[in-house]
């Protein structure tokens, strides 16, 4: 498996979304991967009765002005700018479809009009549906991912995420991190040893699941087990600037598999305080 060297960049053009742009960029560039741009415009332009110097531009035209105002200067990427009319989660997955992209990046936007449609609705109906990994980018990059979180059942489902994750960033230090709880806990007298007992039972089963990683991979990447919910315990360790980067699978079993499903999944894109890339099945 090879990094990406096509990526769909999904932008509303509000002024939050450079953040993504930048990540974009940097990744193009590391990769040597072409980028296509992509700006959907949901409503219907309109027309009024006006003399044609009052008329506004026809917004194709002012959404490539401005793409290429942001995207074409100075960064020796290979870009190419695409701005269509429709459902924007729809038209996001058929054009990375069409130009073969491995990856979907996006931000999140806080504009009144735009950002709810982003963060909701299009961001999260682009992750259940897509078929290549979606980058969801909240900080500002300073630097390449250096420390990254890959949260796992044990699923194959996640062992998909922990093969992308080590394929596109080769040089990062990866955390393969699993959220354990004791089943019927409060029935149980002892709960410290049952949950040491679980702890220990959590560690084999992330050792066995690592050992089918390729070893020099192995070398890079640690094993974390902790007792609590996953969306509690990644929110923290990304607040406490313990990580640059969330990844994920979809479609698992457990935990994970309710993490990123209905409302946990918007509190998780939307709580942690930073970037999350999620993997879909067969990735």
């Amino acid at each position: 498996m090879a990094p990406p060297r096509s990526i769909l960049f999904a932008t509303d053009l509000s002024c939050r979304c450079d953040r993504a742009l930048d990540r974009t960029v940097a990744l193009a560039g590391e990769w040597r991967a072409r980028v296509i741009a992509l700006h959907v415009l949901e409503r219907p332009s309109q027309v009024i009765d006006a003399p044609s110097w009052r008329r506004a531009d026809d917004p194709r035209r002012v959404a490539e002005r401005r793409m290429r105002a942001d995207l074409g200067v100075g960064s020796g990427v290979e870009l190419e700018l695409i701005v269509e009319r429709g459902d924007a989660a729809a038209l996001v997955l058929d054009a990375a479809q069409r130009h073969d992209c491995e990856l979907i990046v996006t931000g999140v936007a806080r504009d009144e009009t735009l950002g709810r449609v982003l963060l909701g609705r299009t961001v999260e109906n682009v992750v259940r549906r897509a078929t290549v990994p979606v980058l969801v980018v909240k900080s500002r990059p300073r630097e390449p991912y250096r420390n990254i979180i890959v949260a796992t059942d044990f699923s194959e489902t996640s062992r998909a995420g922990l093969a992308t994750t080590l394929a596109m960033f080769p040089t990062s230090q990866v955390t393969l991190f699993h959220a354990y709880d004791v089943p019927h806990e409060r029935y149980v007298e002892d709960r410290m040893a049952a949950r040491e007992g679980y702890a220990r039972a959590a560690r084999l089963e992330a050792e066995a699941f690592l050992a089918g990683v390729p070893s020099l991979a192995r070398e890079r990447t640690r094993i974390v087990c902790e007792y609590g919910t996953p969306e509690a315990l990644l929110r923290d360790l990304a607040d406490g600037g313990m990580v640059d980067l969330v990844v994920a699978g979809t479609r698992g079993r457990g935990r994970i598999a309710e993490l990123f499903l209905g409302s946990v999944a918007q509190s998780l894109l939307r709580g942690v305080p930073g970037d999350v890339m999620i993997v879909p099945r067969g990735a």
